[in-house]
């Protein structure tokens, strides 16, 4: 009844003057922040269908050796580009929003400069980092394939939100992921039917090469819609405050780098301690709890274009209606994606490959966790946009040292199951420390919890 749709009676027969069932339902898609809620959810499930497939197709194609050391090359990789995006994502996408109103191209020229260079000497320094370390693990063709999908990603993921902004997820994520990743399912699936050995290196030398194709897609984009928006652009000179956006890109990094940090260290931790058959499996269990995590991004892809808006024009009504809407989205989502993992979960594990079928326990138990993470999405973008991220910096980080302290305690002794329960706590506890946060200092309470609140009684 919260949604003010007709009882069953009505379904059937509408009553005079009263919009049918159907009608309703296609003036709510008609919404802005349904509709648009609604191409994030569909980006998302089209993304997790092609990770689901890349999965499967790598553990199919490889064996559980070679399959966990991919996980862990991919891990580190996708934590490392993240990392060398130097907060830039963020960054660029307020500058070009504040510049855009402002119609500053002098200013937008300098920020776009100052994030060129920063997205030229993060990788560099990923590079220094990750190389070395990838030798210890494979050989040098290896590694080098793996660095450079890590050093084109990184300036793809900073491209990526400039074009969302502009041209809307479709564009933004959507293609990008798809000219991502779709290559490398091509190529798994001719080693499987051929019945060709599949090689690692091959895998990420494709993903690099569709991550170029992808760069170039989002630059070109970029370019018209600058030129679109100032068409002297070329010459005009450019003005970069650099000590003014040097220590907020360095704010931004930190946060990028603790979230990157959190999703992707426990695959390599698990290889550290354990081995690359082992850490191949939590891999594909993580990927899987990971479900309520894209249907949290879903809500945040649609939350970051709309929540700070209404917030800082103080539109309190409409503010709390929409953050009702993601609440209910966002219980949604969990109750059918703990159904969906509970009844199907154990079929998709068979799918990927049937020796994982012994981690099923292990994966409800880490959905619990992931879930209770999803729950309060909402409220880590309340903190930010209100200017508390030194709070949601400090929760976070204190997760990430509690997570691999738990980690290194647990895995050594219980293998993945000890992994799974030290990660289930720690976001079940960051989630309560991120609600009491929200509470305390918005006062909006933006979690998935605020459905439990008392509603007034009508007089």
């Amino acid at each position: 009844m919260a949604w003010g749709w007709p009882m069953s009676d009505d379904m059937v027969a509408p009553a005079a003057g009263r919009p049918s069932l159907s009608q309703r339902l296609r003036d709510l898609l008609k919404q802005r922040d349904v509709s648009g809620m609604v191409t994030a959810v569909v980006i998302k499930v089209m993304v997790l269908t092609l990770n689901f497939t890349l999965i499967t197709l790598a553990a199919r194609a490889l064996d559980s050796s070679a399959f966990g050391y991919y996980s862990i090359l991919f891990s580190a990789a996708s934590l490392l580009y993240i990392v060398a995006a130097v907060g830039q994502e963020p960054f660029v996408l307020r500058i070009w929003n504040e510049m855009k109103v402002n119609a500053d191209a002098p200013r937008l020229k300098g920020a776009l400069l100052f994030t060129f260079v920063a997205s030229v000497c993060g990788p560099l320094i990923a590079t220094a980092i990750f190389y070395p370390w990838a030798l210890t693990y494979v050989g040098h063709g290896t590694a080098l394939a793996t660095l450079a999908y890590l050093v084109i990603s990184s300036p793809l993921q900073i491209c990526i939100h400039l074009v969302r902004t502009e041209r809307g997820t479709v564009y933004g994520d959507g293609l990008s992921f798809a000219i991502v990743g779709l290559p490398p399912i091509v190529y798994l699936g001719m080693c499987l039917v051929n019945g060709t050995p599949a090689d690692i290196a091959d895998i990420f030398t494709v993903l690099a090469c569709g991550a170029f194709v992808a760069l170039l897609a989002q630059l070109v984009m970029i370019r018209r819609r600058i030129l679109a928006l100032f068409p002297d652009f070329r010459t005009v000179r450019a003005i970069i405050e650099f000590r003014q956006w040097l220590p907020r890109s360095g704010k931004l990094w930190m946060t990028a780098s603790l979230e990157a940090t959190n999703q992707y260290i426990d695959v390599i931790i698990i290889g550290f301690l354990m081995d690359p058959t082992v850490a191949g499996a939590y891999f594909v269990t993580v990927r899987f709890a990971n479900l309520f995590a894209a249907a949290a991004d879903a809500v945040n892809l649609f939350a970051t274009q709309h929540l700070p808006a209404l917030y800082y024009r103080d539109e309190r009504a409409a503010l709390a209606k929409m953050l009702d809407n993601l609440a209910w989205i966002m219980a949604f989502f969990t109750g059918m994606g703990l159904l969906g993992i509970t009844a199907g979960g154990y079929l998709a594990l068979w799918v990927i490959n049937e020796n994982y079928t012994q981690y099923y326990p292990q994966l409800l138990i880490l959905c619990l966790g992931t879930a209770a993470a999803g729950t309060t999405r909402a409220s880590t973008l309340a903190l930010m946009l209100s200017g508390h991220e030194g709070r949601y910096l400090l929760i976070t980080a204190m997760g990430v040292l509690l997570r691999c302290l738990a980690l290194f305690a647990l895995v050594p002794h219980f293998g993945i199951t000890g992994a799974v329960i030290a990660s289930t706590l720690i976001y079940a506890i960051q989630a309560v420390a991120f609600r009491r946060a929200d509470k305390a200092l918005t006062g909006l309470d933006a979690s998935m919890f605020r459905l439990l609140r008392k509603r007034p009684v009508p007089e």
